[in-house]
């Protein structure tokens, strides 16, 4: 798991003692839902599975993206089929957004949806997203009455820009 651990947490904000530290990792784990949420990412590895009602070029919601596991469906006679590689393609030219977009429009099962399921997340966490996940967690650790989380009123400055830049916006085209 890529996120900072209890060490790192209590180094960073200048905390010696233990009383606290479930409520820290509590509080840690609030912080990465929400930026997780709020921007569009992944912060750890995970399995991410979209449904599409028709083949379209379709921008990953979450990021970092790191593959594709399957592009399923139920072709017109309803059987179960698994699309081949070969049938689609990953565009990463339009960074920081990643697409996938398909070279085949094999018919589909009515009210049926395509099943896209792919990997986003980091291995290795950057510094900056660590140090947002400090703030935040800093910020209602010692202020949990203070902050609006859902507006960023009172998100530490750093921890907001941060966010800002790396919020991923939009999906379908």
């Amino acid at each position: 798991m890529p996120t900072p651990d209890l060490t790192t947490l209590k180094k960073a904000l200048k905390i010696d003692y233990s009383t606290d530290d479930a409520e820290l990792i509590r509080i840690r784990d609030a912080a990465v839902a929400f930026i997780e949420d709020y921007c569009g990412v992944s912060i750890n590895t995970e399995s991410q599975t979209i449904y599409l009602p028709y083949w379209v070029k379709y921008r990953f919601e979450k990021s970092p993206f790191m593959s594709v596991e399957s592009v399923k469906y139920y072709d017109s006679s309803n059987a179960l089929t698994t699309m081949p590689t070969t049938d689609y393609f990953i565009i990463r030219s339009q960074s920081p957004s990643i697409y996938i977009n398909f070279k085949e429009f094999p018919s589909v099962y009515e009210d049926t949806e395509i099943e896209v399921t792919y990997n986003s997340g980091y291995d290795e966490l950057p510094e900056h997203i660590i140090q947002a996940i400090i703030a935040i967690t800093g910020a209602w650790y010692n202020n949990p009455e203070a902050t609006a989380p859902i507006t960023l009123s009172e998100v530490p400055l750093s921890a907001r820009f941060i966010l800002e830049n790396i919020k991923v916006k939009g999906t379908l085209e």
